[in-house]
């Protein structure tokens, strides 16, 4: 009787001993592996942002260098570049052109992207009907640029109107649609429907819902839409260059044309004004309407 009480007071030890043992075994292993999990989500992190930014850091030095092919390291900082760009009158007219454009884009844009969005939100249609819309407008999002810009050049020429201005905000609108419907339409899915049920119980017609109720409550998302469609017009290439024609000129073909020439030293110094002021729009866009 006694040695089998022995025997199981050490087997109880023995499994004491092994059960400590893989406790500490998993504390471990657990410790390892959030250790290499979380250094290499940090590297993937740094990487990135290596990856996005020193292309920008390094745009901005080599743009304070005194001569028009810059070297690393420096043999000097001058901002005479920046007062190159500003003074240049093809550039500046370009820059006047890319925001005329823009913000007819935006404007509009975020008019038809207001129509798309309650028709996919609060639209009184079937709900595969609504979808198809939905479809519809994500469309641009996955048709290559090249083919937008040649599906518009072809249409326009068949129907006499060339390429030049119209054709160029055709494209543009047709660009930024989605970006503000979608960005609309989050904000509208998060309005009480019952508000709006309350105010035409009380006596108030369609439009004086919508305007008193509604739009209150979309502004800020119709405010980030304009100012994110304008940043998407304003920087737009590939249509532009497809539908302008030799009569626009816009701020991101002006920099084309000064690539081919090698204007480096003004190019760098151009870029960073554009990345400025784009960043500061889109920032300010971001912090009207976070993204959902």
């Amino acid at each position: 009787m006694g040695d089998s009480s022995e025997r199981a007071a050490a087997d109880r030890d023995i499994d004491g001993e092994r059960s400590g043992r893989a406790s500490v075994a998993g504390r471990v292993r657990r410790r390892i592996t959030a250790g290499v999990r979380g250094g290499f989500f940090r590297t993937t992190v740094v990487l990135t942002a290596l990856f996005l930014y020193l292309p920008v850091v390094a745009v901005g030095y080599l743009s304070l260098s005194p001569a028009s092919q810059p070297s690393i390291p420096l043999d000097g900082v001058t901002l005479r570049w920046y007062a190159a760009v500003l003074t240049d009158a093809r550039f500046v007219r370009g820059l006047a052109t890319s925001g005329a454009i823009g913000a007819v884009a935006s404007v509009v844009g975020t008019g038809l992207g207001l129509l798309a969005a309650r028709t996919i939100v609060r639209g009184r249609l079937p709900g595969w009907v609504r979808a198809a819309v939905a479809v519809v407008v994500a469309i641009p999002l996955f048709v290559p640029t090249v083919v937008v810009a040649l599906g518009i050049g072809i249409a326009a020429g068949r129907v006499g109107v060339g390429f030049g201005l119209g054709p160029v905000l055709a494209g543009h609108l047709y660009w930024v649609l989605p970006f503000s419907t979608f960005l609309i339409a989050s904000r509208y899915a998060t309005i009480d429907g019952r508000m709006t049920e309350v105010a035409r119980d009380l006596g108030a017609d369609g439009i004086t819902t919508f305007r008193t109720v509604t739009l209150p409550q979309l502004w800020p998302a119709l405010f980030a839409s304009v100012l994110f469609a304008f940043a998407l017009s304003f920087n737009e290439f590939l249509i532009t260059f497809f539908l302008a024609g030799s009569g626009v000129t816009t701020m991101p073909l002006e920099i084309y044309g000064k690539v081919r020439i090698g204007a480096t030293s003004f190019l760098n110094a151009a870029s960073v004004l554009v990345l400025l002021f784009s960043g500061a729009v889109a920032t300010v866009a971001a912090s009207l309407e976070p993204p959902t």
